[in-house]
C-alpha cells in the first residue's frame, strides 16, 4: 500500500500576512486537509471515523522552515502515514515550491479518540488494519517546550462558534493564532519562524475564554515560549516554543 500522498495548494492573497508570508494557520489548515485526504484514502479517514463516533485529534507538531513561505503563488505538500504505537499515530510532511525545492518539513502526532467517552482509543483494537512505526535515522525530533518563568505579553480570547470544528472543538489551526496574537505587532513585522513546536494538552469548546501568554528570550537567537491556559481553570491548554528569524 502507498502510504504517500501529495497536493498542490494554490495560495491567495488572504491566506498571506502583512509581510506577504504565508500565515502559519493558513499552513496548520493544509497540513489537516491533507491529512484528511491521505486517512481517507488509507482507510482511516472521516468515512471511517465518523461511522464509529470517533475522532482524529493532533497532538503535537514539530515544524522547520528553511525559508520564508513569502509571496508563495503555489506550494506542493507531501504527506507519509508512518504507523501506530499502542495508543499514537504518526505522519511527517514535506513543502516544496513548484520548482521541487524543499522548504519545510513537519513532524506529527495523533489520536483517535471515542466521541461519547472522550476517551483515548487503543490503536490496535481501532485500526488494527494499520502498519506499525518504525523510526528512522532521518526523522525530525520534538523540540522540547520549557514552562514561562515569567510573562513578557498576554491577551485574551474567546472561543468563537466559527472556531468550532465537526469534532465539537475548537479546530487546532486557532491555537497558533491565539498564541502569536498576543505578540507585540512590532515583534511580527521584523521577525518570521523558523521552528515551531506545539504541543496540545487539552481541548476548548464554545464560548471558552483562554489567556495567551507569551514570553521573549533573546540568550540563544530569539525564542518565544506560549503557554494557552483557561481563564476559568488556570490549566495549561497548550504550549508551544517558537525560534525567530529576520524576515526578509
Amino acid at each position: 500500500m502507498d502510504y504517500t500522498l501529495e497536493k498542490e495548494y494554490a495560495i491567495t492573497y488572504y491566506e498571506q500576512n502583512v509581510n506577504g508570508n504565508l500565515k502559519e494557520s493558513s499552513l496548520f489548515n493544509f497540513l489537516q486537509d491533507i491529512a484528511t485526504i491521505s486517512a481517507e484514502k488509507l482507510g482511516f479517514g472521516p468515512s471511517y471515523v465518523f461511522s464509529h463516533n470517533y475522532a482524529w485529534v493532533v497532538l503535537k507538531y514539530h515544524i522547520e522552515l528553511y525559508q520564508e513561505l513569502k509571496n508563495p503563488e503555489k506550494l506542493v505538500i507531501k504527506t507519509e502515514s508512518r504507523g501506530t504505537t499502542k495508543l499514537y499515530a504518526f505522519r511527517d510532511f514535506e513543502i516544496y515550491s513548484p520548482e521541487n525545492v524543499l522548504l519545510a518539513r513537519v513532524a506529527s502526532a495523533w489520536a483517535l479518540i471515542d466521541m461519547e467517552s472522550r476517551k483515548v482509543l487503543p490503536m490496535q483494537s481501532a485500526l488494527s488494519f494499520v502498519k506499525s512505526f518504525e523510526k528512522r535515522e532521518e526523522d525530525l525530533e520534538y523540540g522540547k517546550i520549557e514552562p514561562l518563568s515569567r510573562i513578557d505579553f498576554q491577551k485574551e480570547f474567546e472561543v468563537r462558534f466559527d472556531d468550532i470544528d465537526v469534532n465539537k472543538h475548537a479546530n487546532n489551526c486557532n491555537y497558533i493564532i491565539w498564541a502569536l496574537e498576543a505578540l507585540d505587532s512590532g515583534f511580527r513585522l521584523k521577525y518570521s519562524p523558523r521552528v515551531i513546536d506545539i504541543k496540545y494538552k487539552k481541548e476548548l469548546r464554545l464560548g471558552d475564554v483562554v489567556i495567551s501568554c507569551v514570553q521573549v528570550l533573546e540568550d540563544d537567537g530569539i525564542v518565544t515560549l506560549h503557554t494557552i491556559k483557561s481563564k476559568h481553570s488556570d490549566e495549561e491548554i497548550t504550549s508551544l516554543k517558537i525560534r525567530w528569524e529576520d524576515c526578509i
